[in-house]
């Protein structure tokens, strides 16, 4: 298939087909056997959970099984912070120290940005200016408080998933990345914020992976950004994952002659095709599906559109 990041980045990464330098995991909402099977099969160098992680035991406890298999990193969603088990599950794991919020790591290859939790307006709307934000940080906020509001010391568990200025613009400070990972989506989403494009412009990324809306999107490949956009943008959906590089086979390889098929089928769609989930694959992309060892279900299912068959 033809790689999605640009020729300087894709040579970087210089991956193995069957063995993804990065797996991005949507939203677990505390279910992370998914997460544990696919890593276990694809065996990625790193994963970053895209947060609603909510683990039920300590994070390094529930991902145990995997943890020497791949580095895991993770950014946090407005659900961590649901109950004092949600937060502390994330934060007081052993694996708190790979949050990515507010900063950019070396993740195999690759320099990642990392921007978690929400807006929320009683903090910062990100319809208005950043200097219009009722509270600049959390310190600003918590100054503000009766002791009686406080949680542990500190602001409320809520707002601990909020998004404040500060964080946001120390991460636009911290040089330039290839990847912004983000629990909010970007513009493009009818319930996206255009403060996610003005970062991840700043930053001069190539690709944009949010959760938060339980969708698989590939923006381009559905129409909501064009080719022309500064990055490429992808949402992963509940249980779902996008793994990094896509440019599995090479050409010639079997997902080529897969999209070669396609395009016999849909002509210029063929991409969005084999990028959108499909119910008769489980909730996976044709293309995931394949690259997992369903090629033959996949080429089936396109010979039978093709010639008018039954999927």
């Amino acid at each position: 298939m033809k790689p999605l990041l640009s020729s300087d980045l894709h040579a970087r990464s210089e991956h193995n087909p069957s063995k993804p330098k990065l797996m991005f995991f949507g939203d677990p909402h505390g279910d992370l056997e998914p997460v544990i099977a696919a890593v276990e099969h694809f065996q990625p160098e790193a994963i970053i959970l895209l947060g609603y992680i909510q683990p039920r035991r300590p994070l390094h406890i529930a991902l145990g099984p995997i943890l020497s298999l791949t580095e895991v990193w993770f950014i946090h969603g407005n659900h961590d912070t649901d109950s004092d088990a949600d937060y502390d599950n994330l934060w007081g794991s052993e694996l708190a120290a790979r949050n990515l919020h507010g900063r950019i790591v070396e993740i195999a290859g690759f320099k990642v940005a990392g921007l978690g939790g929400i807006f929320r307006s009683k903090i910062w709307d990100p319809r208005r200016p950043i200097e219009e934000a009722a509270f600049q940080s959390n310190d600003a906020m918590c100054r503000t408080m009766k002791c009686e509001e406080l949680w542990r010391d500190g602001i409320s568990r809520k707002h601990r998933s909020s998004i404040f200025p500060a964080d946001y613009q120390q991460l636009l400070r911290s040089g330039h990345s290839d990847i912004l990972v983000t629990h909010e989506a970007p513009a493009a989403h009818q319930h996206g914020w255009r403060p996610i494009d003005e970062l991840a412009e700043a930053l001069g990324v190539q690709l944009v992976v949010h959760g938060h809306h339980h969708r698989c999107i590939d923006y381009v490949g559905e129409g909501l950004m064009t080719t022309a956009a500064p990055f490429r943008a992808f949402g992963v959906d509940m249980g779902s994952h996008l793994a990094w590089p896509r440019d599995e086979s090479g050409p010639g390889g079997p997902l080529q002659g897969l999209l070669d098929l396609a395009t016999q089928v849909f002509g210029a769609a063929a991409q969005a095709w084999l990028d959108k989930p499909h119910e008769l694959l489980n909730g996976q992309t044709p293309a995931t599906f394949a690259a997992a060892g369903g090629s033959d279900k996949v080429r089936s299912m396109l010979n039978a559109i093709q010639h008018g068959g039954i999927v």
